[in-house]
């Protein structure tokens, strides 16, 4: 026999389910970041290159548009 209060339906998982998410890709973050030097430049640095990446996609994406409007 099962446990008496366990969920039924379509609330019950099939077989067991992990409740760990996957980490990102960035990484593990050490303290040890954040009190080097350089830590302001090192954050600052990352973020611009991710909104250029950003960037660089969404003018792809609008050239994608504009050559494919015909006129």
């Amino acid at each position: 026999m099962g446990p008496k209060v366990e969920p039924f339906g379509p609330w019950r998982f099939p077989a067991p389910v992990s409740i760990i998410v996957v980490m990102s890709d960035l990484g593990l973050h050490y303290i040890d970041d954040d009190l080097s030097e350089t830590w302001l430049e090192d954050w600052a640095g990352a973020g611009i290159g991710e909104i250029e990446d950003y960037l660089a996609k969404h003018a792809a994406f609008l050239a994608f548009l504009d050559g494919s409007v015909e006129d």
